[in-house]
């Protein structure tokens, strides 16, 4: 891995995770990205104060083994996204109070906000995104986070359909990106 990796991030995060990938992947699919990323001694972190702090650098290494065992995953990764939000917030946020949540629970110089909130649609702009930074990765998985996290936050009878221009992965900067994140009611 090259680059600047300073920052850390909140236990919590990491253990939401590491769930969504066992409940994806299974136990062992969790254990072979935590060894892919030299992190296997992570695996019991649950076990912790969920308030303590992995420095960034830690948490980007299992980001990185994950998406180099689950290349050209989508499908995989955007369901471990969803999952992830459930165990970070599993009830009782708005998507207004989640979105800044994540802002504080992940610290480093990346950044979620909401540019366009109405009735019908929701625009969120990532700066940074962490979770896609490699070239060659799409960011399948904070995209499934955001949808899941919108949709846990309306009435049952309400779907999210997002939109979002067809990305370059190879261009350095495609983790830069605006997620229109549509709300339709089913009928």
């Amino acid at each position: 891995m090259i680059g600047d990796y300073k920052g850390l991030v909140k236990n919590k995060v990491v253990v939401a995770l590491l769930q969504a990938y066992h409940d994806i992947l299974d136990y062992d699919g969790m254990k072979s990205i935590l060894r892919e990323a030299g992190m296997i001694h992570v695996k019991d972190i649950r076990d912790k104060n969920p308030n303590d702090t992995l420095d960034f650098f830690s948490f980007k290494k299992i980001i990185s083994a994950q998406n180099c065992l689950l290349y050209e995953s989508s499908d995989l990764l955007f369901e471990i996204g969803k999952k992830f939000s459930f165990y970070l917030f599993p009830f009782g946020k708005s998507f207004e109070e989640i979105i800044e949540e994540i802002n504080s629970l992940i610290f480093t110089d990346w950044k979620v906000k909401i540019i366009e909130n109405n009735e019908n649609e929701i625009s969120i702009q990532v700066h940074r995104c962490i979770f896609c930074s490699e070239i060659g990765v799409p960011c399948d998985l904070f995209i499934g986070f955001l949808i899941h996290s919108l949709e846990k936050s309306l009435p049952s009878e309400h779907k999210v359909i997002y939109e979002r221009e067809m990305e370059d992965v190879n261009d350095p900067y495609h983790n830069n990106f605006i997620v229109k994140l549509k709300i339709d009611k089913i009928i």
